[in-house]
Parts: structure tokens; C-alpha cells; sequence
């Protein structure tokens, strides 16, 4: 084997392996940018999943809002999840609410169950009759009823702004009677009976057995 001929067999080996490392940074690359993709769709079905989980759990969708909570111009979302079953006369709190703070291409939920009760006891209250959200307030408005006393209560909740944080603004609680409105009492608790209460930490027993006592 001539010399030049041993140079030609090297420069093309060396070739070979360049182009196998081109090959491979090439494939890396490729592979970088699929889980990237991969990741952002997976991040803006985040929604879809959480209902598609709800379903299989045996929920539906009972009321769905779009808002804006942290006024950042994205669009947020409330959804309030209830049992394709309820079983009659029991008091039941089986109703999970998600909250949906949009952040780029992905979102902060905030998840809680014991805020909406299902159904009412014993009772010809109609339960759930609303969600109302107004800037970075969202109220829950139910009705209840106990003998000739009629009730609408109302939980609000308030997105902080300075804090990031969904937080008990206040409880507000309405008396109607079949009088005519003349012992009609209404009564609203806030941060200065329950400090802050967190979204996630929400329980409406423990708010109406603080109030109780």
C-alpha cells in the first residue's frame, strides 16, 4: 500500500466519524426540541387532563368561568366539578372546586373539595345557585333552608395581588323569613373573626363552627 494511498483511507475515516458525531449531536438536537414541544402541549391540555381525571373519578363539569384573577391580561379559569351520582338526603361535600391561574404556558391550580356542598340534608334548599367573579373577587352563592328560615350564603374569595395567593375575603350569611322581610338579618364575617385563610385550607364546617361558638 502506497503512502498516498494510506492518507486517502485515514482522511476518509476521519470523515465517517465527523459525520457520525454530526449524526448524533443532530438526533440530540432533534430529540431537545420534540420533549420541548412535547412539554408545552402537554402544559396547555393541563385543563383538559384535570376534566378527563374528573370524569374518571365519576364527576361533570356542574360550572365552568372564565376570569381573570391576577389581572395580568391571561386568561384563568374556575371550575366547579359535582358527582354524576348524589345520593338523596345526606349532607355531602363532594363537590371539588379548581381554580386555574394561567402563567405563561402553564398554570398554578389550587384545588379544594370542602367549599360547595353537594347536597343539603333533610332540607329544600336548592344548594348551588352560582359562581360570580368580578375582577380578582369570585363568590360561591348557595341557598339553604332550616324550618321557616330561608338562607343564602355567600363565600367569597379574593386573588392578592402582593402575595400571590387566593385568600378568604369574607362570609356573609342571609336570613330571609316568610314575614314579609321585617326579621330579615343578614351577617358577614371576615379577616377580622378568621385572619387569613388560604383557598386550599377552606373548610366551610370549621368556618360555621367557629361562627357558632
Amino acid at each position: 500500500m502506497t503512502f498516498f494511498s494510506l492518507i486517502i483511507i485515514l482522511l476518509f475515516i476521519s470523515s465517517c466519524k465527523k459525520k457520525e458525531n454530526l449524526d448524533i449531536q443532530e438526533l440530540k438536537t432533534n430529540t431537545a426540541i420534540v420533549r420541548k414541544s412535547y412539554n408545552q402541549t402537554e402544559k396547555k391540555n393541563i385543563l383538559k387532563d384535570y376534566i378527563k381525571l374528573y370524569k374518571l373519578k365519576n364527576y361533570k363539569v356542574k360550572i365552568e368561568k372564565d376570569c381573570d384573577l391576577n389581572m395580568d391580561g391571561q386568561m384563568d379559569k374556575i371550575i366547579i366539578f359535582e358527582p354524576f351520582e348524589i345520593a338523596d338526603n345526606k349532607l355531602t361535600k363532594e363537590s371539588p372546586v379548581c381554580v386555574f391561574i394561567k402563567k405563561g404556558e402553564n398554570y398554578d391550580v389550587y384545588e379544594n373539595k370542602n367549599i360547595v356542598y353537594t347536597s343539603f340534608f333533610n332540607s329544600m334548599a336548592e344548594g348551588l345557585q352560582d359562581l360570580v367573579v368580578k375582577d380578582s373577587y369570585f363568590t360561591f352563592e348557595e341557598n339553604n333552608q332550616a324550618g321557616d328560615i330561608r338562607g343564602n350564603d355567600y363565600i367569597t374569595f379574593k386573588y392578592d395581588l402582593k402575595s400571590k395567593e387566593i385568600i378568604l375575603h369574607k362570609y356573609s350569611i342571609e336570613l330571609i323569613t316568610i314575614d314579609g322581610g321585617e326579621n330579615d338579618k343578614t351577617f358577614t364575617y371576615g379577616k377580622e373573626v378568621f385572619g387569613n385563610i388560604f383557598f386550599n385550607d377552606f373548610d366551610i364546617d370549621k368556618i360555621k363552627e367557629r361562627i357558632n361558638n
